[in-house]
């Protein structure tokens, strides 16, 4: 599914936002997005499974890292707050990102220093949408969330 998704929505050097949502050290899941209609989200945490694994393989989880390891590698790559997000890919995964070319956090903030730069804030003056990722409550003490989201 991961090389149809691919082979279906990406082209040559387009550029792509990524997501990584977390658990402790744990990268849970990692979301690819290369254009604003199409999202792949790679699990590699579940709930459910004794072991914490997504993939029931070791060959599967090792295909699926590749993958986001070759998408970051060939594609240019942004996010909110990516820098976070590369810090986390590379010490729990070994994984650069050297096609990084934005981070959408740090470039509100350097247009707008005196506003909130969190996700959410940013959704609510940049977009039509709802707000989404605060339907609950996040904790100030939430080690889990990202900084700059919860700003």
């Amino acid at each position: 599914e991961l090389e149809e998704f691919y082979s279906s929505y990406f082209t040559p050097n387009c550029p792509v936002s990524v997501d990584i949502e977390t658990k402790g050290r744990i990268i849970t899941c990692i979301g690819f997005a290369p254009s604003p209609e199409r999202v792949l989200v790679v699990p590699f945490f579940s709930e459910t499974e004794a072991d914490g694994s997504y993939w029931r393989s070791l060959e599967a989880e090792r295909t699926a890292w590749e993958f986001v390891r070759r998408i970051l590698q060939s594609h240019p790559s942004f996010g909110q707050n990516f820098q976070y997000d590369m810090q986390y890919l590379w010490r729990e995964a070994a994984i650069p990102c050297p096609r990084f070319c934005d981070d959408t956090m740090l470039m509100h903030h350097a247009l707008q220093p005196e506003m909130q730069k969190g996700l959410g804030f940013l959704a609510s003056i940049y977009t039509d949408e709802q707000a989404w990722k605060f339907m609950h409550k996040v904790r100030s003490d939430d080690r889990n969330a990202k900084k700059g989201d919860q700003e």
